[in-house]
């Protein structure tokens, strides 16, 4: 794509990868003349607004810091709809009208969609921190907000809030996070499984930084 800034690259490159879980769920609708999984569509579209929040705010708003913020606010709100496509995996069961390996496929897609859209967008802020503080102010930043977005997942999947409640109802929202904070033991449960997947989250993120930094030599290689 030449001619676009290398981040519009990436946001225009993903944007369409995200082409493929959404085409599956729409032949699986039109072959089925079933809307089973349709509310799929919506989450994905939930998971793709951090990338484009995160985009807004490296690119679009980089001359305006208010507006830098404001997406960078936005971005951290909406940024547990990527790794909550991981969770959509509770819905998949055989169902007959469809070969169950077609929906296997289709869930696979869906979470390794959600996976790469959160991790970029958190690549892109993460640059951003290493920028102005450094790196390790930058790892640890990326550690916090793997581990807010982990909680954030439990607090949609189970507690059933979801980003839209921060401006529609932030009240009750707020009040039952204080509360589960405020009793960690009586909500141990809820620890648990955000302890559960921001390791793993970490794991993956860590896994996906260390495949790059293995690309960049050969990059450089074929470059000189």
């Amino acid at each position: 794509m030449p001619g676009f800034h290398h981040k519009t690259r990436q946001f225009l490159a993903l944007t369409l990868a995200a082409g493929l879980p959404a085409g599956l769920i729409l032949f699986r609708m039109a072959y089925t003349g079933s809307p089973l999984y349709g509310f799929l569509l919506w989450n994905l579209f939930l998971a793709w607004l951090p990338l484009f929040f995160a985009w807004f705010s490296r690119r679009i708003a980089a001359k305006s810091r208010a507006l830098a913020l404001l997406g960078a606010a936005a971005w951290l709100a909406f940024l547990p709809n990527a790794p909550y496509l991981i969770t959509d995996l509770i819905h998949l069961h055989p169902v007959g009208d469809i070969p169950y390996f077609y929906d296997v496929v289709m869930f696979f897609s869906l979470a390794l969609t959600g996976l790469a859209l959160g991790f970029a967008s958190l690549a892109w802020m993460e640059g951003a921190v290493r920028v102005r503080l450094g790196v390790w102010p930058a790892r640890i930043f990326a550690a916090g907000v793997i581990a807010l977005a982990s909680f954030g997942v439990y607090v949609g999947r189970f507690l059933r809030w979801n980003s839209w409640d921060i401006l529609t109802h932030p009240g009750p929202l707020f009040l039952e996070i204080a509360r589960i904070f405020h009793h960690p033991v009586a909500y141990r449960v809820i620890w648990a499984h955000a302890l559960m997947l921001t390791v793993t989250l970490l794991v993956a993120y860590g896994l996906l930084v260390m495949l790059a930094s293995l690309s960049q030599p050969h990059l450089k290689a074929e470059s000189a």
